[in-house]
């Protein structure tokens, strides 16, 4: 007998017993036509290893989480349409190999998972998530913690999102219906915006790549987007130098983009709202809550910081901003990888390469080499520290616990100066995070429950 890690995928047929008792024959020659055409397959390419085959379900091993995850969907997907639907669950953990048997807690857990799951789909833990990395691509959606019997302890869970091209339609669908409009900010700059979903109303800060007619369908670091304007009323724009907004402009810095936002907020009729910004957006957000403390409720600022690069006195942090401005300067069209590329990896690294890719020309379709330039030189002289103090609102800070261009210090200097500020650590290195990165349903649990402590007193203009 030989103990190792593994990942287990647990199968099951959604009222075996019913129909076997109504129509025994059917029933087996549908499940052996799945096994043969579906599973076996799909297990095949996935380098899994069915040890136990029953007549109503199979468990399969697996040498990798991402291999589990990547054949559970697989097999899923196939058995869209069948007449037969599936239970699936997965779980890593130590095994014992006796032979051609595997046993243990993560054979047990992976059961209990697909006990668990609704018909035709999977339940996965968390941990298999956070073992599997950035090499899966494929969404999840946050379950909570579940009581799964045998189990002392709840288990966090995640499920497969077998929407795919669905999602992508209404994606689609979503950004064709996006009413566009121009707010005027105080220099005269044309700024695009918009505003999707019902409820209260969030407002989301300009940052430093956007563009409000592809956010939808071609960027993959925007899985907030959906989310929010599911739940809420989310008002946004496209900041100078970006997208539909004025291009070109010479007059890209700090100020102007605070100036962006509050010809949001007047253009849109808003009072008093709470404010979302990430990253270079979250600079912009909380500058913006100084300098108008009566028109902000709440500040949720993600992957935030109160110095650009070029501000902060560690030696490292300047060549890195300054390595990273040498790159996207001289690379800016060169085939893969390109300086957008390279910009990419760095900023979500634990995202699958076919997302880096995709935000790599994402960055082209949202602004020319030059405005791209000129708002990295806006990015490094960011200095809001004295203007933290003002801020009078709450405020959630969340921060990368691994993040490579904004350290995690710079999001806890940011939550000090903010007289009402809670920090949450991310288990991540991604500055944004795609929907299937492990710390993404935390996150927005964080989002929601931040939001529901805010009076809904925004009111409009």
């Amino acid at each position: 007998m030989a103990r190792q890690i593994a990942a287990i995928l647990s199968l099951d047929v959604v009222g075996f017993t019913a129909r076997m008792a109504s129509n025994p024959d059917t029933t087996m020659a549908e499940l052996n036509q799945i096994f043969e055409q579906v599973i076996r397959p799909c297990v095949k390419i996935g380098n899994g290893r069915i040890f136990k085959l029953m007549g109503d379900g199979a468990l399969v091993r697996f040498d990798t989480a991402t291999e589990a995850i990547a054949t559970a969907h697989a097999i899923q997907k196939g058995m869209l349409g069948k007449p037969v639907q599936l239970r699936a669950g997965v779980h890593v953990g130590d095994v014992t190999i006796n032979g051609e048997d595997v046993f243990g807690d993560a054979v047990n857990i992976a059961a209990r998972l697909q006990a668990a799951a609704p018909p035709g789909g999977c339940l996965i833990s968390r941990v298999t998530r956070q073992i599997a990395g950035g090499t899966v691509g494929i969404p999840l959606k946050a379950e909570g913690t579940m009581t799964l019997k045998g189990l002392s302890a709840p288990l966090e869970v995640l499920s497969l999102d077998l929407s795919g091209a669905d999602d992508q339609a209404e994606r689609a669908r979503q950004s064709a219906r996006q009413v566009i409009r121009f707010a005027t900010s105080q220099d005269g700059t044309r700024i695009a915006w918009t505003e999707t979903g019902k409820g209260r109303t969030v407002v989301k800060a300009p940052n430093w790549v956007q563009h409000l007619e592809y956010d939808w369908t071609q960027n993959p670091m925007n899985g907030w987007l959906p989310h929010l304007s599911h739940h809420y009323r989310l008002i946004r724009c496209d900041g100078r130098n970006n997208g539909l907004s004025d291009r070109g402009g010479a007059d890209v810095s700090p100020d102007r983009f605070v100036d962006d936002l509050a010809a949001l907020f007047d253009a849109a009729g808003v009072a008093r709202a709470p404010v979302f910004g990430i990253s270079f957006g979250a600079a912009v957000a909380a500058a913006y809550a100084a300098r108008y403390p009566d028109r902000v409720s709440g500040l949720i600022l993600m992957s935030g910081f109160v110095q650009g690069p070029g501000k902060r006195n560690r030696p490292q942090d300047q060549a890195l901003g300054q390595a990273m401005r040498e790159l996207v300067r001289d690379n800016w069209d060169d085939g893969y990888p390109s300086g957008r590329h390279l910009f990419a990896q760095a900023f979500f690294p634990e995202s699958s390469p076919q997302d880096q890719d995709s935000y790599a020309q994402f960055i082209k379709m949202a602004m020319t080499h030059q405005d791209y330039l000129r708002i990295g030189e806006c990015v490094d002289v960011v200095d809001i520290e004295p203007l933290l103090p003002d801020i009078r609102c709450p405020a959630l800070v969340l921060h990368s616990d691994r993040e490579r261009m904004h350290f995690k210090d710079q999001g806890q200097r940011l939550a000090a100066g903010i007289r009402n500020a809670r920090f949450v650590s991310l288990d991540t290195a991604n500055n944004t995070m795609p929907d299937y990165d492990p710390e993404w349903p935390k996150a927005l649990r964080e989002i929601e429950d931040f939001l529901a402590t805010i009076p809904d007193d925004q009111g409009t203009g």
